[in-house]
């Protein structure tokens, strides 16, 4: 009977510290919700476009800032495609590295493979950004 009254002592103790800990860690889920918040309404002032204006205007002598030129805008057409390299010439050129070279012969080397549309995926028409904007009535 001592035995039972100890074991049920002790799961009552049990369960109250877990009840502490689960309020305590609603209490701290609240404090961060209402810190999330705060956080949120200062930077929707610290962003707002009047006052940044103002700071590009107060420092724009010690920041050097310029208005972004037209021309260093550049289309998806201007970035040149990456190479496709074959997983296997990294490992040939790993083989030969290690191996004597004799003579004059050279490793050969695989060069990487750039890949070309065909003819199917040729005809299509990409879409330019400015093409997607005029769509969707956006001034570029």
């Amino acid at each position: 009977m001592v035995a039972g009254a100890v074991v049920t002592y002790a799961m009552k103790d049990r369960a109250g510290r877990a009840a502490d800990h689960v309020m305590e860690l609603r209490r701290d889920i609240a404090r961060e919700k209402d810190l999330m918040n705060i956080l949120q309404a200062e930077w929707s002032v610290l962003d707002q476009p009047s006052r940044l204006q103002e700071l590009v205007g107060r420092y724009s002598s010690y920041l050097h800032l310029t208005p972004l030129d037209v021309r260093q805008l550049a289309s998806l057409e201007d970035v040149p495609d990456k190479p496709i390299e074959v997983p296997g010439a990294s490992l040939d050129r790993m083989i030969t590295s290690g191996v004597a070279k004799s003579g004059s012969a050279k490793p050969i080397l695989a060069k990487p493979i750039v890949a070309k549309p065909t003819t199917a995926q040729a005809s299509i028409a990409k879409p330019r950004p400015r093409d997607l904007a005029a769509q969707s009535g956006a001034n570029p």
